[in-house]
């Protein structure tokens, strides 16, 4: 047990939020196009990011020897940036390779602690991933934390001056409504597969003071009405998900650990490993008409089914399209929730 209020993190997150999620893609443009064709966001911003003074994994890269062509756009209050490897080294162009389209980061953005929270992170054992600097002014770094948090970190330094050296080359405006109506939706979760679903609360709450955390087990008999890719799930198998879940700013981060049995979690941490798996709009009015459009729209259900009699969660398989999977839930709010959390992290007194 422990009082919450005197814990100290390596990182202090309160005036932090999740400011962008940065997805790896084969082509940008292709993918902007059809964000905006599902969601009817934009304008997008396209810009090439050829970063200079670079450390990719301890080496440094030649200036000027990697390019990067980056889309940006607002999606429910956090940019979106698709990222696209046209050539050189880097850890776009890895996670490419190792891991195919994804969600390759999340940022904090602009953060004027920039220097000390980066030393702070790497006295505690973190190395960079990958640092530079863009337009001979704006300083990124890449914290290694997929190991410890199940992603990668992103901390940006704001420039001294005005930003005028990093210029789009180009735009795209949606040219007209999306399929789906996405007034009033915001991203609300970030679900991440790992291996230990408490020991990785515990590194959040150590190195941002992330929590607490409520530990959840979804297993049988708390799972109904399930199906995979279109297979409908036995009643009474072996199905076990070791949940964690904590407020990160406005974000809700979900940590999701595949005990046993099959799901789209044991999937995606046998093929890729641990890793963003679904970003999330949370509960919506009209789930069943985003899935049917979706569906029209040649994207199928990757899993669904019923938490604790009361929540229909659907993910749907957007991965190829959008580079990550999408989720949508419905609650049943005359249902009797029968999911309890089994403990907290860390004890509270």
């Amino acid at each position: 047990m422990g009082n919450l209020n005197q814990h100290k993190p390596v990182i202090d997150t309160k005036t932090k939020k999740i400011d962008q999620i940065g997805i790896v893609v084969r082509d940008a443009h292709k993918t902007a196009r059809m964000y905006s064709e599902i969601f009817g966001i934009g304008p997008w911003v396209f810009i090439d990011f050829a970063a200079t003074d670079v450390l990719f994994q301890n080496a440094g890269i030649e200036d000027g020897s990697s390019l990067i062509r980056a889309a940006m756009a607002d999606l429910g209050g956090v940019q979106i940036e698709l990222l696209q490897p046209l050539y050189g080294k880097g850890t776009h162009a890895a996670f490419l390779k190792e891991r195919g389209e994804g969600i390759h980061h999340v940022s904090f953005g602009m953060v004027e602690d920039h220097d000390p929270a980066v030393s702070a992170m790497v006295r505690k054992g973190i190395r960079v991933e990958m640092s530079g600097v863009l337009g001979g002014e704006v300083r990124f770094t890449y914290m290694d934390t997929l190991n410890e948090l199940g992603t990668i970190f992103e901390l940006v330094k704001p420039p001294a001056g005005d930003l005028k050296s990093l210029k789009p080359w180009g735009t795209f405006q949606p040219p007209g409504p999306g399929l789906i109506n996405f007034e009033g939706r915001k991203i609300r979760q970030i679900g991440i597969v790992v291996e230990d679903a408490e020991k990785a609360a515990k590194n959040y709450w150590d190195l941002f003071g992330v929590g607490p955390w409520i530990l959840v087990d979804f297993k049988n008999p708390h799972l109904t009405g399930a199906a995979l890719h279109g297979i409908t799930l036995l009643d009474g198998i072996d199905f076990h998900v070791r949940a964690a879940l904590a407020d990160m700013g406005e974000m809700q981060i979900e940590l999701l650990e595949p005990v046993s049995g099959p799901s789209t979690y044991m999937e995606f941490l046998k093929n890729v490993g641990q890793g963003i798996h679904h970003v999330s709009f949370g509960e919506t009015d009209d789930h069943d008409e985003v899935v049917s459009v979706l569906q029209n729209h040649g994207m199928d259900i990757e899993m669904t089914g019923i938490l604790g009699g009361a929540v229909r969660f659907t993910y749907m398989a957007t991965q190829k399209k959008l580079g990550t999977i999408f989720e949508v839930i419905k609650t049943d709010h005359e249902a009797v929730m029968t999911l309890v959390p089994y403990g907290t992290y860390p004890l509270q007194t």
